[in-house]
């Protein structure tokens, strides 16, 4: 199966988008994974013509609303989870905040995946009058963590298409499991819009010092939250603890050097901040071999 990915040209580790330009390396019907960062000029409302099959949309950060014919508009915030399911002519209508960029990642399930997955059940097809159906919630943390991955993909070429393919089939069935046990979607939200934006910060500045790392007071502090509110805070956005994205990330940035740079195992791990002990027992706990066995 072909996957289509669109993501933005430039997504690498850590990288903050300054643009909406958009890159696409597979075409295929039937699966999509879209993702980057949004920057709206205008508070206009926008049409988007509706692709039949399931569209998961898992807002990140930023906020939006959407209207599909028949129901009322949605807000969605970051961290959520929209999902429409249409079939027929339909087009959906979006308002996007000016003050602040939407961070998002897409699937696109069309009808020839859905009934490899069995169909969709009751409460998510399309409402008896034939109109799509949207619903939302707060996004699980997983899929979050999925989410963060896809957005900081470490690869290049090729292999970049082999792991955003991987990452686009694994959402979709995380997606598909969390949304065949809900009998009913709400909207809820637990964290604001400026709490969110202080999470991608405190994450900026932890990737931006893996040598020099505050602690969580200090990187608290550096934000403008308590550390509870911190530690809460990235559960909800990324699916996981400072510590665990600190240690995916750093593993993940060494596993791109030992692979893309001229760098010895000793200096890669004092790179990402580990001591050389201590970098290859996690790193072989990670990847399941040695990093001298990827050089």
């Amino acid at each position: 199966m072909t996957i289509t990915i669109i993501a933005p040209l430039d997504a690498g580790a850590g990288a903050v988008e300054s643009s909406n330009s958009l890159s696409v390396s597979h075409v295929d019907p039937h699966i999509k994974l879209l993702t980057g960062t949004y920057y709206s000029a205008s508070a206009e409302r926008l049409e988007e013509q509706l692709e039949d099959g399931l569209r998961l949309i898992l807002v990140q950060s930023g906020q939006l609303r959407c209207r599909v014919p028949g129901q009322p508009e949605h807000l969605i915030r970051g961290p959520m989870l929209c999902t429409i399911v249409s079939e027929g002519d339909f087009t959906s209508t979006q308002i996007y905040a000016t003050d602040q960029p939407l961070r998002y990642t897409i699937i696109q399930l069309g009808v020839v995946s859905l009934e490899g997955l069995g169909g969709l059940p009751a409460h998510l097809r399309p409402r008896p009058s034939g109109d799509p159906r949207i619903m939302s919630s707060t996004a699980p943390r997983a899929m979050q963590a999925l989410a963060s991955q896809i957005a900081t993909c470490p690869m290049a070429g090729p292999i970049r298409d082999f792991y955003l393919g991987g990452k686009a089939l694994e959402l979709a069935a995380m997606g598909a499991q969390f949304l065949g046990g809900k009998a009913q979607l709400c909207e809820t939200q637990r964290i604001t819009h400026p709490e969110v934006e202080r999470i991608h910060a405190a994450r900026d500045l932890l990737v931006g010092a893996l040598n020099d790392l505050p602690t969580l007071d200090q990187l608290a502090l550096q934000v403008g939250m308590n550390k509870r509110k911190l530690t809460e805070g990235f559960r909800k956005v990324f699916g996981t603890t400072v510590f665990g994205y600190l240690q995916e990330y750093r593993l993940r940035e060494a596993h791109r050097m030992l692979c893309d740079e001229e760098a010895n195992v000793s200096m890669v791990a004092y790179q990402v901040g580990y001591s050389p002990a201590h970098f290859s027992i996690a790193f072989r706990k990670r990847y399941g071999i040695s990093p001298s066995e990827v050089r």
